[in-house]
């Protein structure tokens, strides 16, 4: 499901919308486990949201800040800007939500292994770079 909002987000705004839209989500699509993947936007690891997702037992898996080559979701936001780009040529805020919307749903499982998956060819060419940006 995709929430879009307007105005300025911050970690307590995302902590209601959390409670409102990503928690039922994942009860009602991923009783059997999950994972959430964030970018690292300072109000997605702060302690306020660190302590919800804790305290609700959601599988945050933390991704290192400045580390977009380890990061999936950001392999995510690149398709997006892509897509938006080549196929919508967004206009109006209306043409940017249905371009957004229409994106959202070419995200199967199987598009999001791929970008899982991608972290097997990175993380070893950062380790020989000895941490350095992988340049993918």
């Amino acid at each position: 499901r995709l929430a879009m909002f307007t105005g300025i987000m911050n970690a307590d705004r995302l902590g209601t919308d959390y409670e409102a839209g990503l928690l039922p989500f994942i009860q009602e699509r991923f009783p059997d486990g999950h994972r959430l993947y964030q970018d690292n936007n300072p109000k997605h690891s702060s302690r306020y949201i660190e302590k919800f997702l804790a305290e609700r037992g959601v599988n945050w898996w933390y991704t290192p800040p400045e580390s977009p080559d380890l990061n999936p979701i950001e392999l995510v936001w690149g398709s997006l800007k892509e897509y938006l780009r080549k196929h919508i040529k967004p206009r109006n805020l209306q043409d940017l939500k249905t371009g957004i919307e229409r994106f959202w749903l070419t995200l199967t499982p199987e598009v999001c292994r791929k970008y899982i998956s991608h972290l097997k060819k990175v993380i070893p060419k950062i380790v020989s770079l000895e941490g350095g940006p992988s340049g993918y």
